[in-house]
């Protein structure tokens, strides 16, 4: 068993869609308001692509937290995903998504956190945001449906602006230091 860093204790990973976002820049903004104020409580979030303007500052500030991605397309997806997983797998205090806007990604990382303790790992805190009416089909049944049964640590939170969410996050880390 891995003995944790006092750095390993205080990291959180952060997840929100990238690709379907209707406006990449603007849920950059709300992305970088949420993974600041993760870090105001003194928390150290695995990375911040979410919060690239462009998918180019999106890549480069991935390959800051997860080395140099490969060129080759293939490559690139399988080792972006194994790097993903392994930190939602890794010594993390919490999982915080952000989950207005659709993506497969983001569901496959939220599973996998739900999942640690099938895995053999720990179980953490996982939080979830939605952005109230943000989508105009709404928030996933796959998210809506994870059951206190199947996660107990899972908690769905919808907020209805910035100052919302900080609030909501705050209440979230509060226990957690």
């Amino acid at each position: 068993m891995k003995i944790l860093s006092a750095d390993d204790e205080m990291k959180v990973f952060y997840g929100a869609a990238i690709q379907g976002a209707k406006n990449r820049e603007e849920r950059s903004k709300v992305h970088q308001f949420l993974i600041n104020t993760i870090k105001k409580q003194g928390f150290e979030v695995f990375t911040e692509h979410t919060t690239g303007k462009s998918y180019k500052e999106a890549i480069e500030k991935l390959e800051q937290a997860i080395g140099p991605i490969p060129k080759n397309s293939t490559e690139r997806r399988i080792y972006v995903r194994n790097k993903m997983i392994e930190a939602i797998e890794g010594d993390i205090k919490a999982v915080i998504f952000e989950v207005s806007t659709p993506s497969l990604g983001t569901g496959v990382e939220i599973a996998h956190a739900y999942l640690r303790p099938r895995l053999g790992l720990s179980a953490v805190p996982i939080l979830a945001l939605y952005e109230k009416d943000y989508w105009p089909n709404k928030l996933s049944t796959m998210i809506k449906g994870i059951s206190k049964e199947i996660a107990p640590l899972f908690t769905l939170k919808e907020y209805e602006n910035l100052d919302d969410g900080k609030k909501i996050i705050n209440e979230f880390l509060i226990d957690l230091k």
